[in-house]
């Protein structure tokens, strides 16, 4: 179903199941599960959407209130290195479970976006168990929407073109904010289906200057299947299409000399200079 919860959700009812007629002890490092199995017992549930999720819930409600056996759930941090038991138990959990999660999957880098989608690993976790940059993992962990805190609220735009869902097709431009100094090249990424803004101001408007703006813009508004943009040298580079390819998003740019390619975000720069200005 893509979702991490569901698959736990699924695992600690199989443990319902397993230990039906005895005592146990149920340890999880989820909090989405430790708090649905806590208040299960004798729940009313109302309809959900997703019909996975209501069966399991459902059959976890039926199991529990049914019980005659006496069982605990205990809620612990993932990923500590707090001696004990209880924390070794859970590191065990998570080496079991990470073969199964890392299967048949070749690349390093969505192996460790995979893994960490599921364990939320912190950036030292990652960068010693696959290897690679801290820069990398800080990426992974800033585009996590489970281990983020905010989120930008979206703000009306043009309608042509644009994506069938969000996080389907996204436009981006540079404008000029004199006004900021230093760091006046203001980057600004549009989703051109829900009309979700992120912007976020730079010193300058080359390759690194992009790349560091779009894992701001994962950060708040996800990681986009396309990004159409005009024919900058920036968005040009050998360096940017490198990071497109890494992250698996599709480039576009537009036709030269082509003034309505970009309208959406065109007419973002004027709403956003609108807001700066009424500061």
């Amino acid at each position: 179903e893509g979702s991490p919860q569901i698959a736990e959700l699924a695992a600690v009812l199989r443990a319902f199941e397993k230990f039906k007629n005895e005592p146990f002890n149920l340890v999880t490092d989820s909090a989405y599960v430790a708090g649905i199995a806590m208040r299960a017992e004798h729940a009313f549930l109302k309809e959900v959407s997703n019909p996975k999720l209501y069966q399991l819930i459902s059959t976890l409600i039926h199991l529990i209130s049914h019980r005659k056996q006496p069982y605990y759930i205990m809620h612990v941090k993932s990923h500590t290195d707090l001696p004990g038991p209880i924390a070794k138990g859970n590191r065990r959990a998570d080496a079991l479970a990470m073969p199964a999660e890392t299967a048949n999957i070749p690349d390093i880098f969505a192996q460790a976006k995979l893994s960490h989608a599921f364990f939320h690993q912190n950036i030292p976790a990652l960068v010693r168990m696959f290897k690679f940059s801290k820069g990398q993992a800080k990426a992974i962990i800033a585009t996590c929407p489970n281990c983020q805190n905010y989120q930008i609220p979206s703000m009306g735009t043009g309608v042509n073109p644009r994506g069938l869902d969000s996080c389907q097709l996204w436009q981006t431009d540079v404008t000029h904010f004199p006004s900021f100094g230093r760091s006046k090249y203001v980057h600004v990424s549009v989703d051109t289906f829900s009309g979700a803004v992120f912007a976020s101001a730079h010193a300058g408007e080359n390759a690194v200057h992009t790349i560091k703006h779009f894992l701001l813009a994962f950060t708040s508004l996800g990681v986009p299947e396309e990004i159409k943009m005009d024919n900058g040298p920036a968005y040009t580079s050998r360096k940017l299409e490198d990071f497109f390819n890494q992250w698996g998003i599709k480039h576009k740019t537009g036709i030269p000399g082509n003034p309505t390619g970009q309208s959406i975000v065109e007419r973002t720069h004027q709403t956003l200079k609108r807001v700066l200005n009424q500061q």
